[in-house]
């Protein structure tokens, strides 16, 4: 017997005010038609009552009492009783029905990282918590604000392949930025005041330098959020304003598991936070959604010259040839890692991708001091 049936036959079960009122009368031997016409109402009216078609109100609970002599009070309580366990079973019949919603998240991974119930199979359940973690009403609700460009996210997702993925990895990016303690935003000003102390941290790397970094960002008032790749998620990362446009929220995923890449992507959505406006989502990584070019330049180039100076920069389009001794010279000169020297020479063709790849640090999250699932 599946889910549906059971609740339907937990439903037939239900016994009603109804059941109890007709017992009563066939035990003092009065008929519907009588009792109806002591407690004023139409036989009709009466008997949809019998039936669990209609509600027992207080005002017929009072009646009753007067009419058969049992205390109004024991009415409603069990009308009340009826309709908690009915909407129950009619709440998890819903639930159940949304089984093709749900179907289309990753469920493992959301068990996984306890979202889900990991030793439930019983659909209602997961549907709930997955309205839960979402913190909307229905799935409808979850379409209205993830697919449509709603108060609570200003981007469509209804475009892109996989919406439920990306809200997922979205949504998560949130509930851990609420775990982290953060100043109020310092402004512009005062985080352009730090970026020398950032990429100091950078070009050091030291070994706990991903939580130095959310700490610095932090104490700026900006919620720094690393979170692992999923399926059908290809982001590298996002930029947008939380707790009422507070504080910008910055979530890097480890999609190319590579230190070059974490970087440049870091300081790109620092650039959205620096640069542009609190209104705006930025979504690196979907392709199906439209980003404003002119923005996105301007965040690439933001992050091209806080990676390497242009000093850096104008010195390497002039050399031709570049061995290990020849990158860590470079590096300790212009305090640019030699990892992302090694993968900025690659982009632009100078080395092969094959080349030094041993001076390249491999980035992948998973420390359980990350708070990641």
């Amino acid at each position: 017997m599946n889910q549906i049936h059971k609740l339907q036959a937990k439903k037939d079960l239900l016994s009603y005010p109804g059941d109890t009122i007709q017992e009563i009368i066939d035990d003092i031997n009065m008929t519907q038609a009588e009792l109806a016409e002591r407690l004023g109402r139409s036989k009709e009216k009466l008997n949809e009552l019998i039936k669990g078609k209609a509600p027992l109100t207080k005002e017929t609970a009072l009646k009753l009492e007067y009419v058969l002599g049992i205390p109004a009070s024991f009415w409603n309580n069990l009308e009340r009783e009826y309709r908690d366990e009915l909407f129950k079973i009619e709440q998890m019949e819903y639930l159940i029905k949304c089984e093709d919603w749900l179907s289309k998240f990753p469920l493992n991974f959301l068990k996984k990282c306890g979202i889900l119930p990991s030793d439930s199979e019983a659909k209602g359940e997961m549907v709930q918590a997955l309205l839960k973690f979402f913190r909307v009403a229905s799935p409808d609700e979850w379409s209205n604000i993830y697919k449509n460009n709603s108060l609570a996210f200003k981007i469509e997702l209804r475009h892109t392949t996989h919406p439920e993925a990306i809200s997922v990895w979205l949504r998560l990016g949130e509930i851990e930025a609420e775990k982290l303690s953060l100043a109020p935003f310092k402004g512009v000003k005062e985080v352009r005041n730090n970026l020398d102390k950032i990429k100091k941290l950078c070009y050091e790397e030291p070994i706990d330098w991903l939580i130095q970094l959310r700490d610095i960002c932090a104490e700026l008032g900006i919620a720094l959020v690393y979170m692992s790749l999923i399926e059908k998620a290809p982001i590298y990362g996002a930029t947008r304003w939380i707790q009422g446009n507070a504080n910008p929220l910055i979530q890097i995923t480890d999609r190319n598991k590579d230190y070059n890449s974490f970087w440049f992507t870091f300081y790109h959505e620092l650039a959205h936070v620096l640069l542009h406006g609190k209104k705006d989502i930025f979504l690196e990584g979907i392709s199906e959604i439209n980003p404003d070019l002119e923005k996105e330049k301007e965040a690439d180039d933001f992050a091209a010259r806080t990676l390497i100076p242009d000093k850096a920069r104008n010195k390497l389009s002039g050399m031709s040839h570049f061995d290990e001794k020849v990158i860590i010279s470079l590096s300790r000169e212009y305090n640019s890692h030699q990892s992302i020297l090694v993968s900025q020479l690659q982009r632009e063709d100078k080395m092969k991708y094959f080349e030094l790849n041993h001076l390249k640090t491999r980035v992948e999250f998973g420390d359980k001091e990350l708070n990641l699932c």
